[in-house]
């Protein structure tokens, strides 16, 4: 038998066994040790720290190629600030609580969608909606919310592609609250010589440490802190860092910055000349110097920009002077084709529309504003590719460090991502009643009375074909 036999005849064989007690069946006994993978998690030759910063500098600075320092600043650009701080405003726009899921905002819900929620399931629920929205137990820090649990996790993660919290637990090892850490302050920490030999970390042990004043103040294990990562490499040097997209974008901004100090030279001391004065005369050198200074007072710009020479000839001499025109025009190296062309770069790689931030380009290669798309589509695109994952990212870590913990039948999830808009709602409800809906059928969905005589469709060839059609002939 072959191999296409054998797999078809496998494909047809009668199912006698649930597929969920041979799943079951598979997974080793709750009492019994966790199976660990035979794969190496980092390369031990690479390993070479005798001191817990070398650990650090050695994974988390000296491969990225940035430390988080320079990440912060690069971060205050204007234009990457605008783009992070974009960002932040729409997440925050999902700190609401949203019962019902038909608004921007977050819901808790059952896992099985199949299965209805109890009464005491409700409770659960509300009571699971106030741990969120206050961060846990007001006593840790009562100025805690989650809007601003969620503003400052989106910074640290667009910043150094580390989003990092504390999960804080009770004696008894529940979940009592969660705050926000100094991302740029959290490091692996430093592999014992067993984690080095096997290549891999203890699930139990020290992962993570908190650095203060080159000073490891805190450490955490695995389930302590979240360490949030949305760009996971898995590459051995990089040891399970991030790749922040700032990292990314270091040439960019560099060409960025060198064309705008060139354009501010402009208006900086004796960098552009616009022309030069010929005086043809014979007035005495010390009378044409206290020409020239009161010359010079006259028309100096801003901060001495394009000032302008003056010199002397003399008339006998015959002595001339050609015009030459020593000021550039910035069309000539395409300055703003420049511009536009890194700025696109640079909102490519955080996923985001330049029109987000205030920059609309248009459609590339169309010229005509009658044959350019709706703007709020390329906006809603830019959404789906840069809001939506950063959303999904903090669902998981919300769910894995918090919500799992206080209840791991719920889960938590942002609503209002797929809401359809209201005028575009209203244009697909005008499509419907004049296809195959009737304006008491699209009247029910709205929970509105029905209409004497709305049991029609809004459409002249349909309502025709109801009236034109034969009825059947009743029985004697």
């Amino acid at each position: 038998m072959n191999i296409i036999e054998r797999i078809s005849s496998w494909l047809n064989r009668p199912v006698t066994v649930d597929p969920s007690e041979e799943l079951l069946k598979a997974l080793p006994p709750p009492t019994s040790d966790a199976p660990e993978p035979n794969a190496m998690q980092v390369n031990p030759t690479d390993v070479a720290n005798a001191f817990m910063m070398d650990d650090i500098a050695a994974g988390a600075e000296s491969h990225r190629g940035l430390d988080y320092e320079q990440l912060r600043a690069m971060s205050a650009i204007p234009l990457v600030a605008a783009i992070l701080q974009t960002r932040i405003n729409q997440i925050a726009e999902f700190a609401q609580p949203c019962m019902d899921g038909d608004d921007i905002g977050f819901q808790i819900r059952l896992k099985d969608r199949g299965e209805v929620p109890s009464e005491e399931d409700l409770v659960t629920i509300q009571d699971i909606y106030s741990f969120m929205q206050s961060c846990g137990d007001d006593r840790i820090d009562f100025e805690s919310n989650f809007e601003g649990f969620l503003r400052m996790l989106v910074r640290d993660s667009l910043m150094f592609d580390q989003a990092c919290f504390e999960i804080i637990r009770s004696r008894n090892g529940q979940v009592s609250g969660f705050m926000n850490v100094d991302s740029g302050t959290i490091r692996r920490s430093k592999m014992s010589e067993t984690e080095k030999k096997a290549g891999k970390r203890d699930p139990e042990g020290t992962h993570f440490v908190q650095v203060v004043g080159n000073k490891v103040r805190a450490e955490f294990g695995a389930k302590e802190l979240c360490f949030g990562i949305r760009r996971p490499r898995s590459q051995l040097k990089y040891r399970g860092y991030g790749f922040p997209e700032l990292q990314e974008c270091i040439g960019i901004l560099t060409n960025l910055l060198n064309a705008e100090v060139y354009n501010a030279s402009n208006f900086t001391n004796g960098i552009s000349v616009s022309g030069i004065v010929a005086v043809k005369t014979k007035m005495h050198p010390q009378l044409f110097r206290a020409f020239r200074r009161e010359f010079y007072a006259m028309l100096s710009g801003s901060h001495n920009a394009k000032k302008t020479p003056l010199i002397q000839l003399d008339p006998d001499n015959n002595e001339d002077l050609k015009a030459l025109n020593l000021s550039q025009s910035n069309a000539e190296m395409e300055f703003e084709k420049w511009m536009n062309y890194n700025i696109r770069q640079l909102c490519a790689i955080f996923q985001i529309d330049p029109m987000e931030v205030g920059f609309n380009f248009g459609e590339v290669g169309v010229k005509s504003t009658l044959n350019q798309r709706d703007p709020s589509e390329k906006v809603l695109m830019s959404k789906e590719k840069g809001l939506r994952p950063l959303l999904r990212a903090i669902e998981s870590w919300l769910n894995k460090y918090v919500v799992n913990e206080l209840d791991d039948r719920f889960e938590l999830v942002f609503t209002g991502m797929d809401i359809t808009p209201p005028e575009k709602q209203l244009d697909m409800d005008v499509k419907k009643v004049a296809a195959f809906m009737t304006v008491n059928e699209l009247r029910a969905a709205y929970d509105m009375e029905p209409l004497e005589g709305g049991d029609v469709i809004l459409n002249q060839v349909a309502a025709a074909t109801m009236i034109t059609k034969p009825q059947e002939p009743q029985d004697a």
